[in-house]
C-alpha cells in the first residue's frame, strides 16, 4: 500500500484503521508521506500501532512535521516487531535525533535482512566503542542519517565502517520530487563522514555525494 500525500490527521486515520484490518497479517508494505501541522505533541503511537504488521517488507513513514518519537526502547521494540524487514524509513521534518549510536545497534540484530535505512540518530553523542564490538550487520547496504548533525566525522566514520562493512558512504538516495523532506541541512558534515569512509576502506576521497541533489 502506498499513499503519496496525504494530510496528517488523515494520515493519523489511515494508521489506526490500518491497525484493526485483517491485513495485519498479510501486509508487506506501507509507504505514507504526510504533510500538515501535528495535532497535538509527538507521540509513539503513530510507530506502535504498526507493529501489529509482522510481515512487513517495506514501512515507509515521511511526514513533513514531526507526529512521533522515536527512542532507543521504542526502536528495538519496531525491530523486533519486524524480522522480515528489508527497507524501513521512519522520518519527521522537524524531529530531534534521540536514537543513539548504542541503541541503533542493539536493535539493528532483529532484522537480519535489513536492506535499506533511513531514519534520525543521534550522531553527536558517540556511546559506543566499535573496537569493543563484534556485531556487524552484513546485509545492510543503504544508509541515510543525513538530517543528524555530526560533532566527530572521524568517529562516525569509524563506527559505520566497522559495523556496517557494506555501507561504503551515507547520503540520501530519494527523488527529491517524492519528498517533502529536500534535506541538506548537514550535507557538509556527512560529506566529512564519506570522506573518512574512503580513507578507511582505502579509497581516494570522492567528490560530494550530495553534489547531485
Amino acid at each position: 500500500m502506498k499513499v503519496s500525500v496525504l494530510p496528517l490527521a488523515e494520515a493519523e486515520q489511515l494508521c489506526r484503521a490500518l491497525s484493526q484490518c485483517k491485513a495485519n497479517q498479510s501486509l508487506k508494505r506501507i509507504d505514507i508521506i504526510s504533510h500538515g501541522s501535528t495535532s497535538g505533541e509527538p507521540s509513539s503511537t503513530v510507530i506502535t500501532q504498526f507493529f501489529c504488521f509482522t510481515q512487513l517488507r517495506t514501512l515507509q513513514l515521511d511526514f513533513f512535521h514531526c507526529c512521533f518519537n522515536l527512542d532507543n526502547d521504542l526502536l528495538l521494540e519496531a525491530m523486533e516487531s519486524w524480522p522480515h524487514i528489508r527497507s524501513l524509513k521512519l522520518v519527521g521534518l522537524d524531529a530531534i535525533p534521540i536514537v543513539t549510536f548504542r541503541g541503533l545497534f542493539t536493535a539493528l540484530p532483529q532484522c537480519p535482512n535489513l536492506l535499506s535505512l533511513d531514519m534520525l540518530v543521534d550522531a553527536v553523542r558517540i556511546d559506543i566503542d566499535p573496537t569493543a564490538e563484534s556485531f556487524q550487520h552484513t546485509t545492510l547496504e543503504s544508509l541515510n542519517l543525513t538530517r543528524s548533525p555530526v560533532a566527530d566525522a572521524e568517529a562516525v566514520a569509524r563506527i559505520i565502517f566497522s559495523m556496517l562493512p557494506r555501507i561504503e558512504h551515507v547520503y540520501d538516495q530519494r527523488d527529491p520530487f517524492e519528498t517533502w523532506d529536500i534535506g541538506g541541512q548537514f550535507d557538509e558534515q556527512w560529506d566529512k563522514v564519506n570522506k573518512h569512509l574512503d580513507l578507511l576502506n582505502g579509497r581516494e576521497p570522492q567528490s560530494s555525494e550530495f553534489e547531485m541533489y
